[in-house]
């Protein structure tokens, strides 16, 4: 028995352009969270420069669970926040203060099994306030034997 379409070719095509109208595109190195960041930065007055980023490996992948670190450099003992990534590889840092330099954080990122190959910090200069992002490489360590 033959069942007849009641949606041809061109509809199926609407229907595809109407819900790509729904669904925002992920863009690459953050976009998306960068510009949802960006809504809080006049707030920022208070607790200081968040920090965001990616932690991947050496192939682009996204480690998931990884330990991302930010330290004041210089700053008293216990100035320091640590959180984990989420499953994209994806973390965000809140502020640690309005009165300490952002330039003076230092971020690092680890996870058992893996080595950091380098990190990139993109900071942008236009805009006072805005959150930096500092990128995580990470190669998968050798075992001893």
């Amino acid at each position: 028995m033959k069942m007849k379409s009641l949606i041809g070719m061109g509809g199926i095509a609407a229907l595809g352009l109407a819900a790509t109208a729904f669904v925002s595109p992920a863009l690459a190195n953050g976009g998306d969270f960068f510009n949802e960041l960006s809504e809080s930065w006049g707030s920022n007055a208070d607790t200081g420069t968040p920090f965001f980023g990616w932690v991947r490996d050496t192939k682009g992948k996204p480690i998931a669970r990884a330990i991302v670190t930010a330290t004041v450099v210089g700053g008293v003992d216990g100035q320091a926040v640590t959180i984990i990534s989420d499953n994209l590889g994806h973390y965000k840092i809140p502020g640690l203060g309005k009165e300490i330099n952002a330039k003076n954080i230092l971020i690092e990122c680890a996870k058992a099994g893996y080595r950091t190959m380098a990190q990139d910090r993109r900071v942008l200069r236009t805009m006072p306030k805005a959150p930096i992002e500092v990128d995580c490489k990470m190669q998968a360590s050798t075992p001893v034997s």
